[in-house]
């Protein structure tokens, strides 16, 4: 279905109605679902982390792996939706909360973070200007990337379809340098994770490793943040690898870009405590600032209003977008093969 001939003026309306059909509905409402999560998932990091520095290795201690990460990966969660002022209408409490989840709990660069991601959100898909699609020197997720002028950019083309999901359990690596980073190139804004973010080191490593042992706080450390980043992966990537590019000299409104750049994942409901509302990817890029716990209610009435005017709603299952990620790997290792 090809995308309607309509102008950014009407796209700018047609967007104003259906956020007041959506608030109509009482889906635009604050909520206080963040809440429960944090009263919840805290509790589930605290002592799942404990039980790997007290459990000997073994079935159990494996056991508690998944299970710390994934409470790490809910911190993300909430520090995302604080980064878009979704947990709150009160922009302390967005701040506070933003901290406490990504800088304290997952060792992130709360402000930092929130900048590039915010431009990811403004410039989706757009090769030159969205951070979310340079993958610095070793993959390529769109033709003639810098990476095809590196060496170690050509050497990881030929295969990145086969090491990218691997290397994927070290993206924490890359979050924490940039933290650091941010720390010294943005010290007047980043002045509050100058204090938080040695607090996330002695907490989860350092006071650890002196009550438990180095290298049973190391290995838990690196187990929980490697297992967490292949989760986070696995949540983020399929949203928008392989969906359209949109070149520097192409001008869409913002309500097609969204739509037609993101990709939803269709999973039972149950499930949606794994994606933190980001498996409803188009809900999210049209409406960032709505809590994430209503983003499955605003389907229906969102895929209605695409497929009214002629946007295509694109939604798949988590398998197939995965899927669809290694293909598109594959296709820009073809493209390179090709330009030899």
């Amino acid at each position: 279905m090809s995308t309607p001939e309509i102008s950014p003026p009407c796209h700018q309306q047609l967007l104003k109605d259906l956020h007041a059909e959506l608030e109509g509905e009482g889906l635009m409402a604050p909520s206080r679902h963040w809440i429960w999560k944090l009263a919840l998932w805290i509790p589930v990091f605290l002592a799942s982390y404990g039980g790997l520095m007290v459990v000997p290795f073994g079935p159990w201690w494996l056991l508690l792996v998944p299970a710390s990460a994934m409470a790490m990966l809910t911190m993300g969660y909430l520090g995302h939706d604080a980064g878009h002022y979704a947990l709150s209408r009160r922009r302390w409490i967005n701040a506070f909360w933003g901290h406490f989840t990504m800088s304290l709990m997952c060792g992130i660069n709360f402000v930092n973070w929130r900048t590039q991601h915010n431009r990811h959100h403004v410039h989706c898909q757009e090769v030159d200007d969205d951070p979310d699609m340079q993958f610095g020197l070793l993959f390529s997720v769109y033709p003639h990337s810098p990476n095809w002028h590196k060496p170690i950019g050509r050497m990881f083309l030929r295969i990145q379809k086969w090491v990218f999901w691997p290397l994927s359990c070290f993206h924490w690596l890359s979050m924490r340098t940039d933290a650091v980073r941010a720390l010294i190139e943005r010290p007047k804004e980043t002045r509050i994770d100058r204090f938080v973010l040695p607090l996330h080191v002695l907490l989860w490593l350092v006071l650890p490793g002196l009550l438990f042992g180095w290298g049973h706080a190391i290995v838990a450390y690196l187990a929980m943040s490697c297992l967490s980043s292949l989760m986070t992966a696995s949540v983020f990537t399929p949203n928008h690898i392989g969906m359209r590019r949109v070149a520097s000299d192409e001008k869409l409104s913002y309500l097609e870009q969204q739509i037609t750049t993101s990709r939803n994942i269709g999973n039972p409901a149950v499930l949606d405590f794994y994606y933190g509302g980001l498996n409803s990817q188009i809900e999210h890029h049209l409406f960032p600032r709505v809590a994430h716990n209503r983003y499955r209610a605003m389907r229906p009435f969102v895929k209605a209003f695409c497929e009214k005017r002629g946007f295509k709603y694109q939604q798949t299952g988590l398998f197939e977008a995965l899927a669809s990620v290694s293909r598109h790997l594959r296709d820009m290792t073809t493209a390179f093969v090709t330009t030899r």
